[in-house]
């Protein structure tokens, strides 16, 4: 067979087709195992906006991880000073646990990892749009309720180890993501 025979440059268009269809059908699945999370997303958690569903999917945050996801806030406060106290971590971790996390499950240990290592700014950027969509999906005492709790739960966080004897006082880091917390909320 030549170099120039048409058995040859079939078995080449061949080879090249199948590495082709093979990388496509390898980003459909990516894509469908995206949308399979992103429906399971919309339905546990009540979101209404199908976009954000697929943005936190896309973000590979797993259903199971979306308990700790809620968490996320009172966790970046505690970061915003570089380093978390253990006044911080010690109400991270009672908060975790009314919201039903136990040692063992994967939210639980996700959130330990954040509490052991700063997570990246997306996250929070990422809980931004998820809780302001919850938020709004949400209707009258419920939204109330949504705010008011989280809204505690971050300020208490930020008060931990703030003033005298950890009372009253929160650094200018704690206190702007306390309003970002408010105003993603409002």
């Amino acid at each position: 067979m030549s170099d120039s025979s048409p058995q040859k440059w079939f078995k080449l268009e061949e080879s090249f087709f199948k590495e082709v269809d093979h990388q496509l059908l390898q980003k459909l699945q990516a894509q469908l195992a995206t949308e399979e999370r992103a429906t399971a997303i919309q339905r546990l958690t009540g979101l209404t906006d199908a976009d954000v569903c697929r943005h936190i999917a896309a973000m590979n945050i797993s259903v199971e991880s979306l308990a700790a996801l809620r968490l996320v806030p009172l966790v970046a406060v505690a970061w915003a000073d570089d380093r978390i106290e253990d006044n911080e971590r010690f109400k991270i971790i009672q908060c975790a646990e009314k919201a039903g996390l136990t040692p063992g499950d994967a939210s639980y240990e996700l959130l330990q990892s954040w509490l052991s290592k700063r997570p990246p700014q997306d996250l929070l950027d990422t809980w931004v749009e998820y809780a302001r969509n919850l938020s709004q999906s949400l209707d009258g005492e419920a939204r109330k309720n949504f705010q008011r709790t989280l809204v505690q739960q971050v300020q208490a966080i930020a008060e931990a180890n703030g003033g005298l004897f950890g009372l009253g006082s929160i650094s200018p880091a704690e206190h702007k993501v306390v309003e970002l917390v408010r105003q993603t909320l409002a």
